[in-house]
C-alpha cells in the first residue's frame, strides 16, 4: 500500500478534519487507499484514501490551492515548500495531492 508521509506537526490537522491536501515533490502518488503516516520516533499510520492529484508547475498553484493546503497565497507556496524541497523552482512540476482518512 502506498504510504503518504508527513511531518509530526500536521498530525492534529489531519486528524480534526483541517488538513485535507498536501504538495508533494518527486513523491509518487495515486489515486487509490493509502497510509498517512507521521514521523515520529515510532511512527503514526492512519488508513486513508487519496482522493485527486493535479500535477502543474510550483508558479501554476491557485491562491484558492494554496489555501486548500494552509498558506496564505500561492505566492507563499514555494518559499515555504523550500522548507521541506530546498531546491525547488518555479518551474518545477508538484502534485496537489487531495486525500481523505478512511471510513
Amino acid at each position: 500500500m502506498q504510504r503518504l508521509r508527513f511531518r509530526p506537526t500536521h498530525l492534529p490537522a489531519v486528524r480534526g478534519g483541517t488538513k485535507r491536501v498536501t504538495m508533494r515533490f518527486r513523491d509518487p502518488v495515486e489515486v487509490g487507499p493509502a497510509l498517512l503516516v507521521f514521523e515520529f520516533d515510532d511512527e503514526v499510520a492512519i488508513p486513508g484514501r487519496i482522493t485527486s492529484t493535479v500535477a502543474k508547475p510550483v508558479a501554476g498553484v491557485t491562491d484558492e490551492e494554496a489555501r486548500e493546503d494552509g498558506f496564505a497565497s500561492a505566492a507563499d507556496v514555494l518559499p515555504r515548500l523550500r522548507d521541506y524541497y530546498p531546491a525547488l523552482q518555479p518551474t518545477d512540476e508538484i502534485v496537489i495531492v487531495r486525500f481523505s482518512l478512511a471510513a
